[in-house]
């Protein structure tokens, strides 16, 4: 049998050496949603929001659950010209075979990943699997290593 997104992904982190918990629930997609079904709060909750970039190409920004991006301060981290980075469209989501709710910051395909400072506050998070019914628990620092993250402020204040 062919394992999921999300068992590919999950057994890659514990091979690396990570130790995620994985948690089983009903399907999620909003933060509302995850939330109010795993009962946790909402700045322990690492959104994973996918970008576009023409040159670079796919970049993700993992945000604590509340925050939006802030597309000025993820062109300066990257070095390129503000108003050339946007969100992800449809269409990337579609070609990649994903929705909105299953994205998580441990694809490979992504070029670039940011990781905003103020997730480094929490002993743990709560991100995405690629699994709307699997959310995986870990330590910020675990995200960084495995992701190869950039550590920076990404969020709009």
């Amino acid at each position: 049998m062919e394992k999921t997104i999300a068992e590919t992904i999950i057994e890659r982190l514990n091979i690396s050496g990570y130790s995620p918990e994985v948690i089983d629930h009903d399907p999620v997609i909003t933060m509302e949603d995850v939330v109010q079904t795993l009962d946790i709060s909402i700045a322990s909750m690492a959104k994973t929001i996918l970008l576009f970039h023409k040159e670079i190409g796919l970049i993700a920004v993992i945000l604590p659950g509340m925050n939006k991006v802030d597309y000025s301060k993820v062109a300066g981290i990257l070095h390129i010209p503000p108003k050339t980075v946007k969100m992800a469209g449809q269409e990337i989501l579609t070609n990649l075979g994903l929705s909105s709710g299953d994205i998580c910051p441990f694809y490979d395909f992504f070029q670039k990943t940011i990781i905003d400072v103020a997730l480094l506050k929490q002993q743990f998070v709560y991100c995405g699997s690629g699994d709307l019914q699997k959310t995986i628990m870990i330590t910020p620092k675990e995200i960084v290593k495995a992701t190869a993250a950039i550590v920076a402020d990404a969020s709009k204040t």
